[in-house]
């Protein structure tokens, strides 16, 4: 969607920012900031990390996390609060649109020649924001993406793929963010992901005569995470698994 478009439906005000800053294109979105998910949730400037309040950071991850989908201001506010309103009223949706402001600033001082994000306020019956960024500026998007890529392709491409994918889990995502509803529900589903690469690594590895290498792998994966008791279980089936079908050679 370009700038046109967008300034049909955005606030006035974003509108003309907009159109000022010219095109909405992934080429714009080449700047040294980044969002860091894995280990604690971060936007980070030239690998410095941006300094935030911890409401405003958990509402910055809300939304990076809705990979430019709207994110309703209600939900933004209980989803950001600790202790949110039973019910939200003017009060609270100020309260966000205050935050809404700081990251804009944050965000804005992080920038170099190019805009490497547009965060947007959406009116309608309803007021949302929208963060738009490149899929490179998010590790947990290109962590995604990676997986997806390799479902679509086969053999030696697909095990690459997963194996980058796999060794970006360094740390357990989202550390640092509060117990709500999203961060579990991301977290659930980043793990579902990550157990299904491993899956899938596993099987095209023995299909190729590679089991070694997807071994390997698990075994950096369990090193680094010897806590997840889910991860070493799905490891010890799959390296039963890979036992038994040398076994049957």
């Amino acid at each position: 969607m370009n700038a046109t478009t967008y300034a049909s439906i955005v606030d006035p005000c974003d509108a003309i920012a907009l159109s000022l800053e010219g095109r909405l294109t992934t080429q714009a979105f080449t700047s040294q900031l980044r969002f860091a998910g894995f280990g604690l949730f971060r936007a980070e400037v030239d690998r410095v990390t941006v300094p935030l309040p911890p409401i405003t950071r958990t509402m910055l991850a809300r939304l990076v996390l809705a990979r430019g989908g709207l994110v309703d201001a209600d939900d933004l506010y209980r989803d950001s609060w600790p202790e949110p309103a039973p019910s939200v009223r003017r009060e609270q949706r100020v309260a966000v649109h205050k935050r809404i402001a700081e990251l804009r600033r944050c965000l804005a001082s992080a920038r170099v020649a190019d805009h490497t994000c547009v965060l947007l306020t959406e009116r309608s019956a309803r007021t949302g924001y929208r963060l738009l960024l490149d899929a490179d500026q998010v590790d947990l998007h290109i962590f995604e993406d990676l997986i997806f890529r390799a479902a679509a392709t086969q053999d030696a491409v697909a095990v690459d793929l997963l194996v980058q994918a796999l060794t970006m889990w360094t740390e357990r995502p989202l550390l640092g963010l509060p117990d709500k509803a999203f961060v579990r529900d991301n977290l659930s589903r980043l793990t579902r992901l990550r157990d299904r690469a491993c899956r899938e690594l596993a099987a095209a590895c023995r299909a190729l005569g590679r089991t070694r290498d997807a071994l390997a792998v698990f075994d950096h994966l369990q090193a680094t995470h010897p806590e997840d008791i889910g991860l070493r279980d799905l490891v010890d089936r799959l390296r039963d698994d890979a036992d038994a079908a040398l076994a049957h050679r």
